[in-house]
């Protein structure tokens, strides 16, 4: 009897869904425009983190940084075309909260040696996810804890074993083993991670101010593409300039 390779044959299906997936992005403009951003996001990351030489140590780290900020990206996408959706949110939480830690060293670069350099104890609580969140809510006046929220209904969904975090795996209600194919699932997907990598690739360029003229006109280009998508999904002026 000839011996069946379930990987192998696990992996052709990722690959069928992968294209199922990307017919379902041609066919509706959203996701289209989504895409496209997160792509141009990514463009963003990956020229400074490719094309830029760091001039110092603390530069170093925060390219490290954007090496995690990008390759965390990259998964959640494969995981999502692929039809792995909880798996796609739970690497999005891992995007934010790097994210998140980029963020607040940005705005405070004078912690980045100590951070890089931080005991466990410290990366736990001085540094830990929670006490981030809470610097940046109180940096930007936010009272609402929204950062917390989106990170722990990520977490409650999609990171950790719950019941509620069953119908991430299941289609037509019932549990499916493996990846399969589920619109809403991928939409829903589609629209936090735009939210979240667009974001990411101004924070990230920010963190960065001695950039040659090439690295400068990659950002002109993200920026213009942002500020469309920006307008056609959330309305206002210009929110973000070169």
């Amino acid at each position: 009897m000839e011996i069946v390779d379930n990987l192998e044959t696990l992996h052709r299906e990722e690959e069928r869904l992968r294209g199922e997936h990307q017919k379902l992005v041609v066919s509706k403009e959203d996701l289209g425009d989504h895409i496209h951003i997160i792509r141009e996001a990514m463009n963003m990351i990956w020229a400074l983190l490719h094309e830029y030489q760091h001039k110092s140590e603390d530069e170093l780290t925060m390219q490290f940084l954007g090496i995690r900020l990008f390759n965390t990206a990259a998964g959640s996408i494969k995981l999502a075309y692929s039809g792995y959706y909880q798996g796609a949110f739970s690497s999005l939480r891992d995007f934010l909260e790097t994210f998140f830690l980029i963020d607040y060293l940005g705005t405070h670069p004078e912690q980045i040696s100590s951070w890089s350099s931080a005991t466990q104890r410290e990366l736990r609580g001085k540094y830990g996810p929670n006490a981030i969140r809470s610097a940046l809510d109180a940096r930007d006046s936010f009272k609402e804890g929204k950062r917390k929220e989106l990170y722990d209904l990520i977490s409650h969904h999609a990171t950790h074993a719950t019941p509620s975090g069953f119908k991430m795996t299941t289609n037509d209600m019932l549990g499916e083993i493996g990846p399969f194919y589920r619109e809403l699932n991928f939409e829903a997907w589609m629209g936090e991670a735009a939210k979240m990598v667009c974001n990411a690739g101004i924070v990230f360029a920010a963190s960065f101010k001695a950039v040659d003229e090439r690295i400068l006109t990659t950002k002109a280009v993200y920026l213009e593409h942002l500020n469309i998508w920006k307008k056609k999904y959330f309305g206002g002026a210009d929110v973000w300039k070169t």
